[in-house]
């Protein structure tokens, strides 16, 4: 099981498996449109982490967690070898939430980079 994405009303919601959970400490997150403030499709969203880490790390294939940890811009991180993903730049001020961006691993992201710019 993986991170899914559901678009609804320009926003974005990113549901975690049971597992994941244990990682980002959450169920789901919620942002609205209006705290959304950039959309990239990221190929191979492994490598687009950066700085320490808190949550789950199998070295080459997957990083579950909080990333960016000393470098001044928080990641929520769902992210998968093989699969691409989707790095969503938010206003945290505006989101609510306590990190700058969330980067997941979804196997329709160029889909749905479309519906979220």
């Amino acid at each position: 099981m993986m991170a899914t994405i559901d678009i609804a009303d320009g926003g974005m919601r990113v549901r975690f498996s049971s597992w994941e959970r244990l990682a980002v400490w959450r169920d789901e997150v919620v942002v609205p449109p209006s705290a959304i403030k950039a959309v990239e499709l990221v190929e191979e969203p492994l490598r687009r982490t950066r700085g320490g880490r808190a949550g789950a790390l199998i070295s080459g294939v997957l990083k579950v967690g909080y990333w960016g940890l000393g470098t001044g811009t928080r990641q929520l991180v769902s992210a998968r070898r093989g699969v691409p993903g989707l790095r969503i730049e938010i206003d945290r001020g505006l989101a609510g939430l306590p990190f700058d961006e969330v980067l997941v691993s979804v196997p329709n992201a160029a889909d749905l980079v479309g519906v979220l710019v």
